[in-house]
């Protein structure tokens, strides 16, 4: 619990929690496990609840009508979700799906909110945190609607170099994983990724991505 307890300190919206507080939700937490691939809740499930990722990596995916999966976004070890179902007990609009093997840490909606009561404050932070997905949510759908997908693939790969320095980062998304994320088909993002690598754009390996033209990923992302 100790271990637990130290995490939330770190955490959003819990760090500025004092002890005690932090204490009860270590006590009241609901721990689980999950294999890569395994979900914590699926799209259209009434799911009232809150989850702290304490190790590994999960996915918040939609499923189009269609039947294909788009990542909207992804949670890291310290992150806090809080299910749509708490506010308004309606379905979820997404799944939480493990991409490692993870451990994260479950609070009923009965359990949790008379801590976050007792925090004013922490209400009017979750609301502005809610309203900044909806409007990354908002950017994304734009993208689709609007963007190429070599436009949508560069966006992506850019952000995998927040840092100016950065020259070579570490590969952490499959072919299958890109393609979820810009909405569209491991064969037509495989073709992409060779086109930006015989125009000397970048190289890939199983392992890496090297950036060798950053201001040609750039100009993929103006409008014609």
């Amino acid at each position: 619990m100790d271990d637990l307890i130290k995490k939330l300190s770190k955490a959003e919206f819990f760090g500025k929690f004092p002890e005690s507080d932090r204490a009860a939700l270590a006590e009241l937490a609901t721990p689980r496990r999950l294999r890569s691939g395994e979900y914590s809740c699926y799209q259209g499930d009434i799911w009232p609840n809150v989850l702290f990722v304490s190790e590994g990596r999960l996915d918040w995916s939609m499923i189009s009508v269609a039947g294909k999966e788009h990542v909207l976004f992804s949670l890291s070890p310290y992150d806090v979700f809080f299910g749509h179902s708490i506010f308004d007990d309606k379905p979820m609009p997404a799944s939480l799906k493990a991409t490692e093997n993870s451990i994260v840490y479950r609070w009923d909606r009965k359990v949790i909110l008379p801590i976050l009561y007792r925090h004013p404050e922490t209400l009017w932070e979750i609301a502005g945190m809610l309203t900044g997905t909806m409007r990354k949510a908002r950017e994304i759908i734009y993208g689709l609607a609007f963007q190429p997908v070599a436009g949508r693939l560069a966006t992506l790969l850019l952000d995998q170099f927040s840092d100016p320095d950065d020259v070579s980062v570490e590969r952490d998304l499959t072919l299958n994983a890109i393609a979820s994320r810009v909405a569209s088909s491991p064969e037509v993002v495989c073709r992409i990724l060779h086109q930006f690598q015989s125009e000397g754009v970048l190289e890939v390996t199983r392992a890496t991505i090297t950036l060798h033209n950053r201001s040609a990923l750039k100009d993929m992302l103006e409008p014609e």
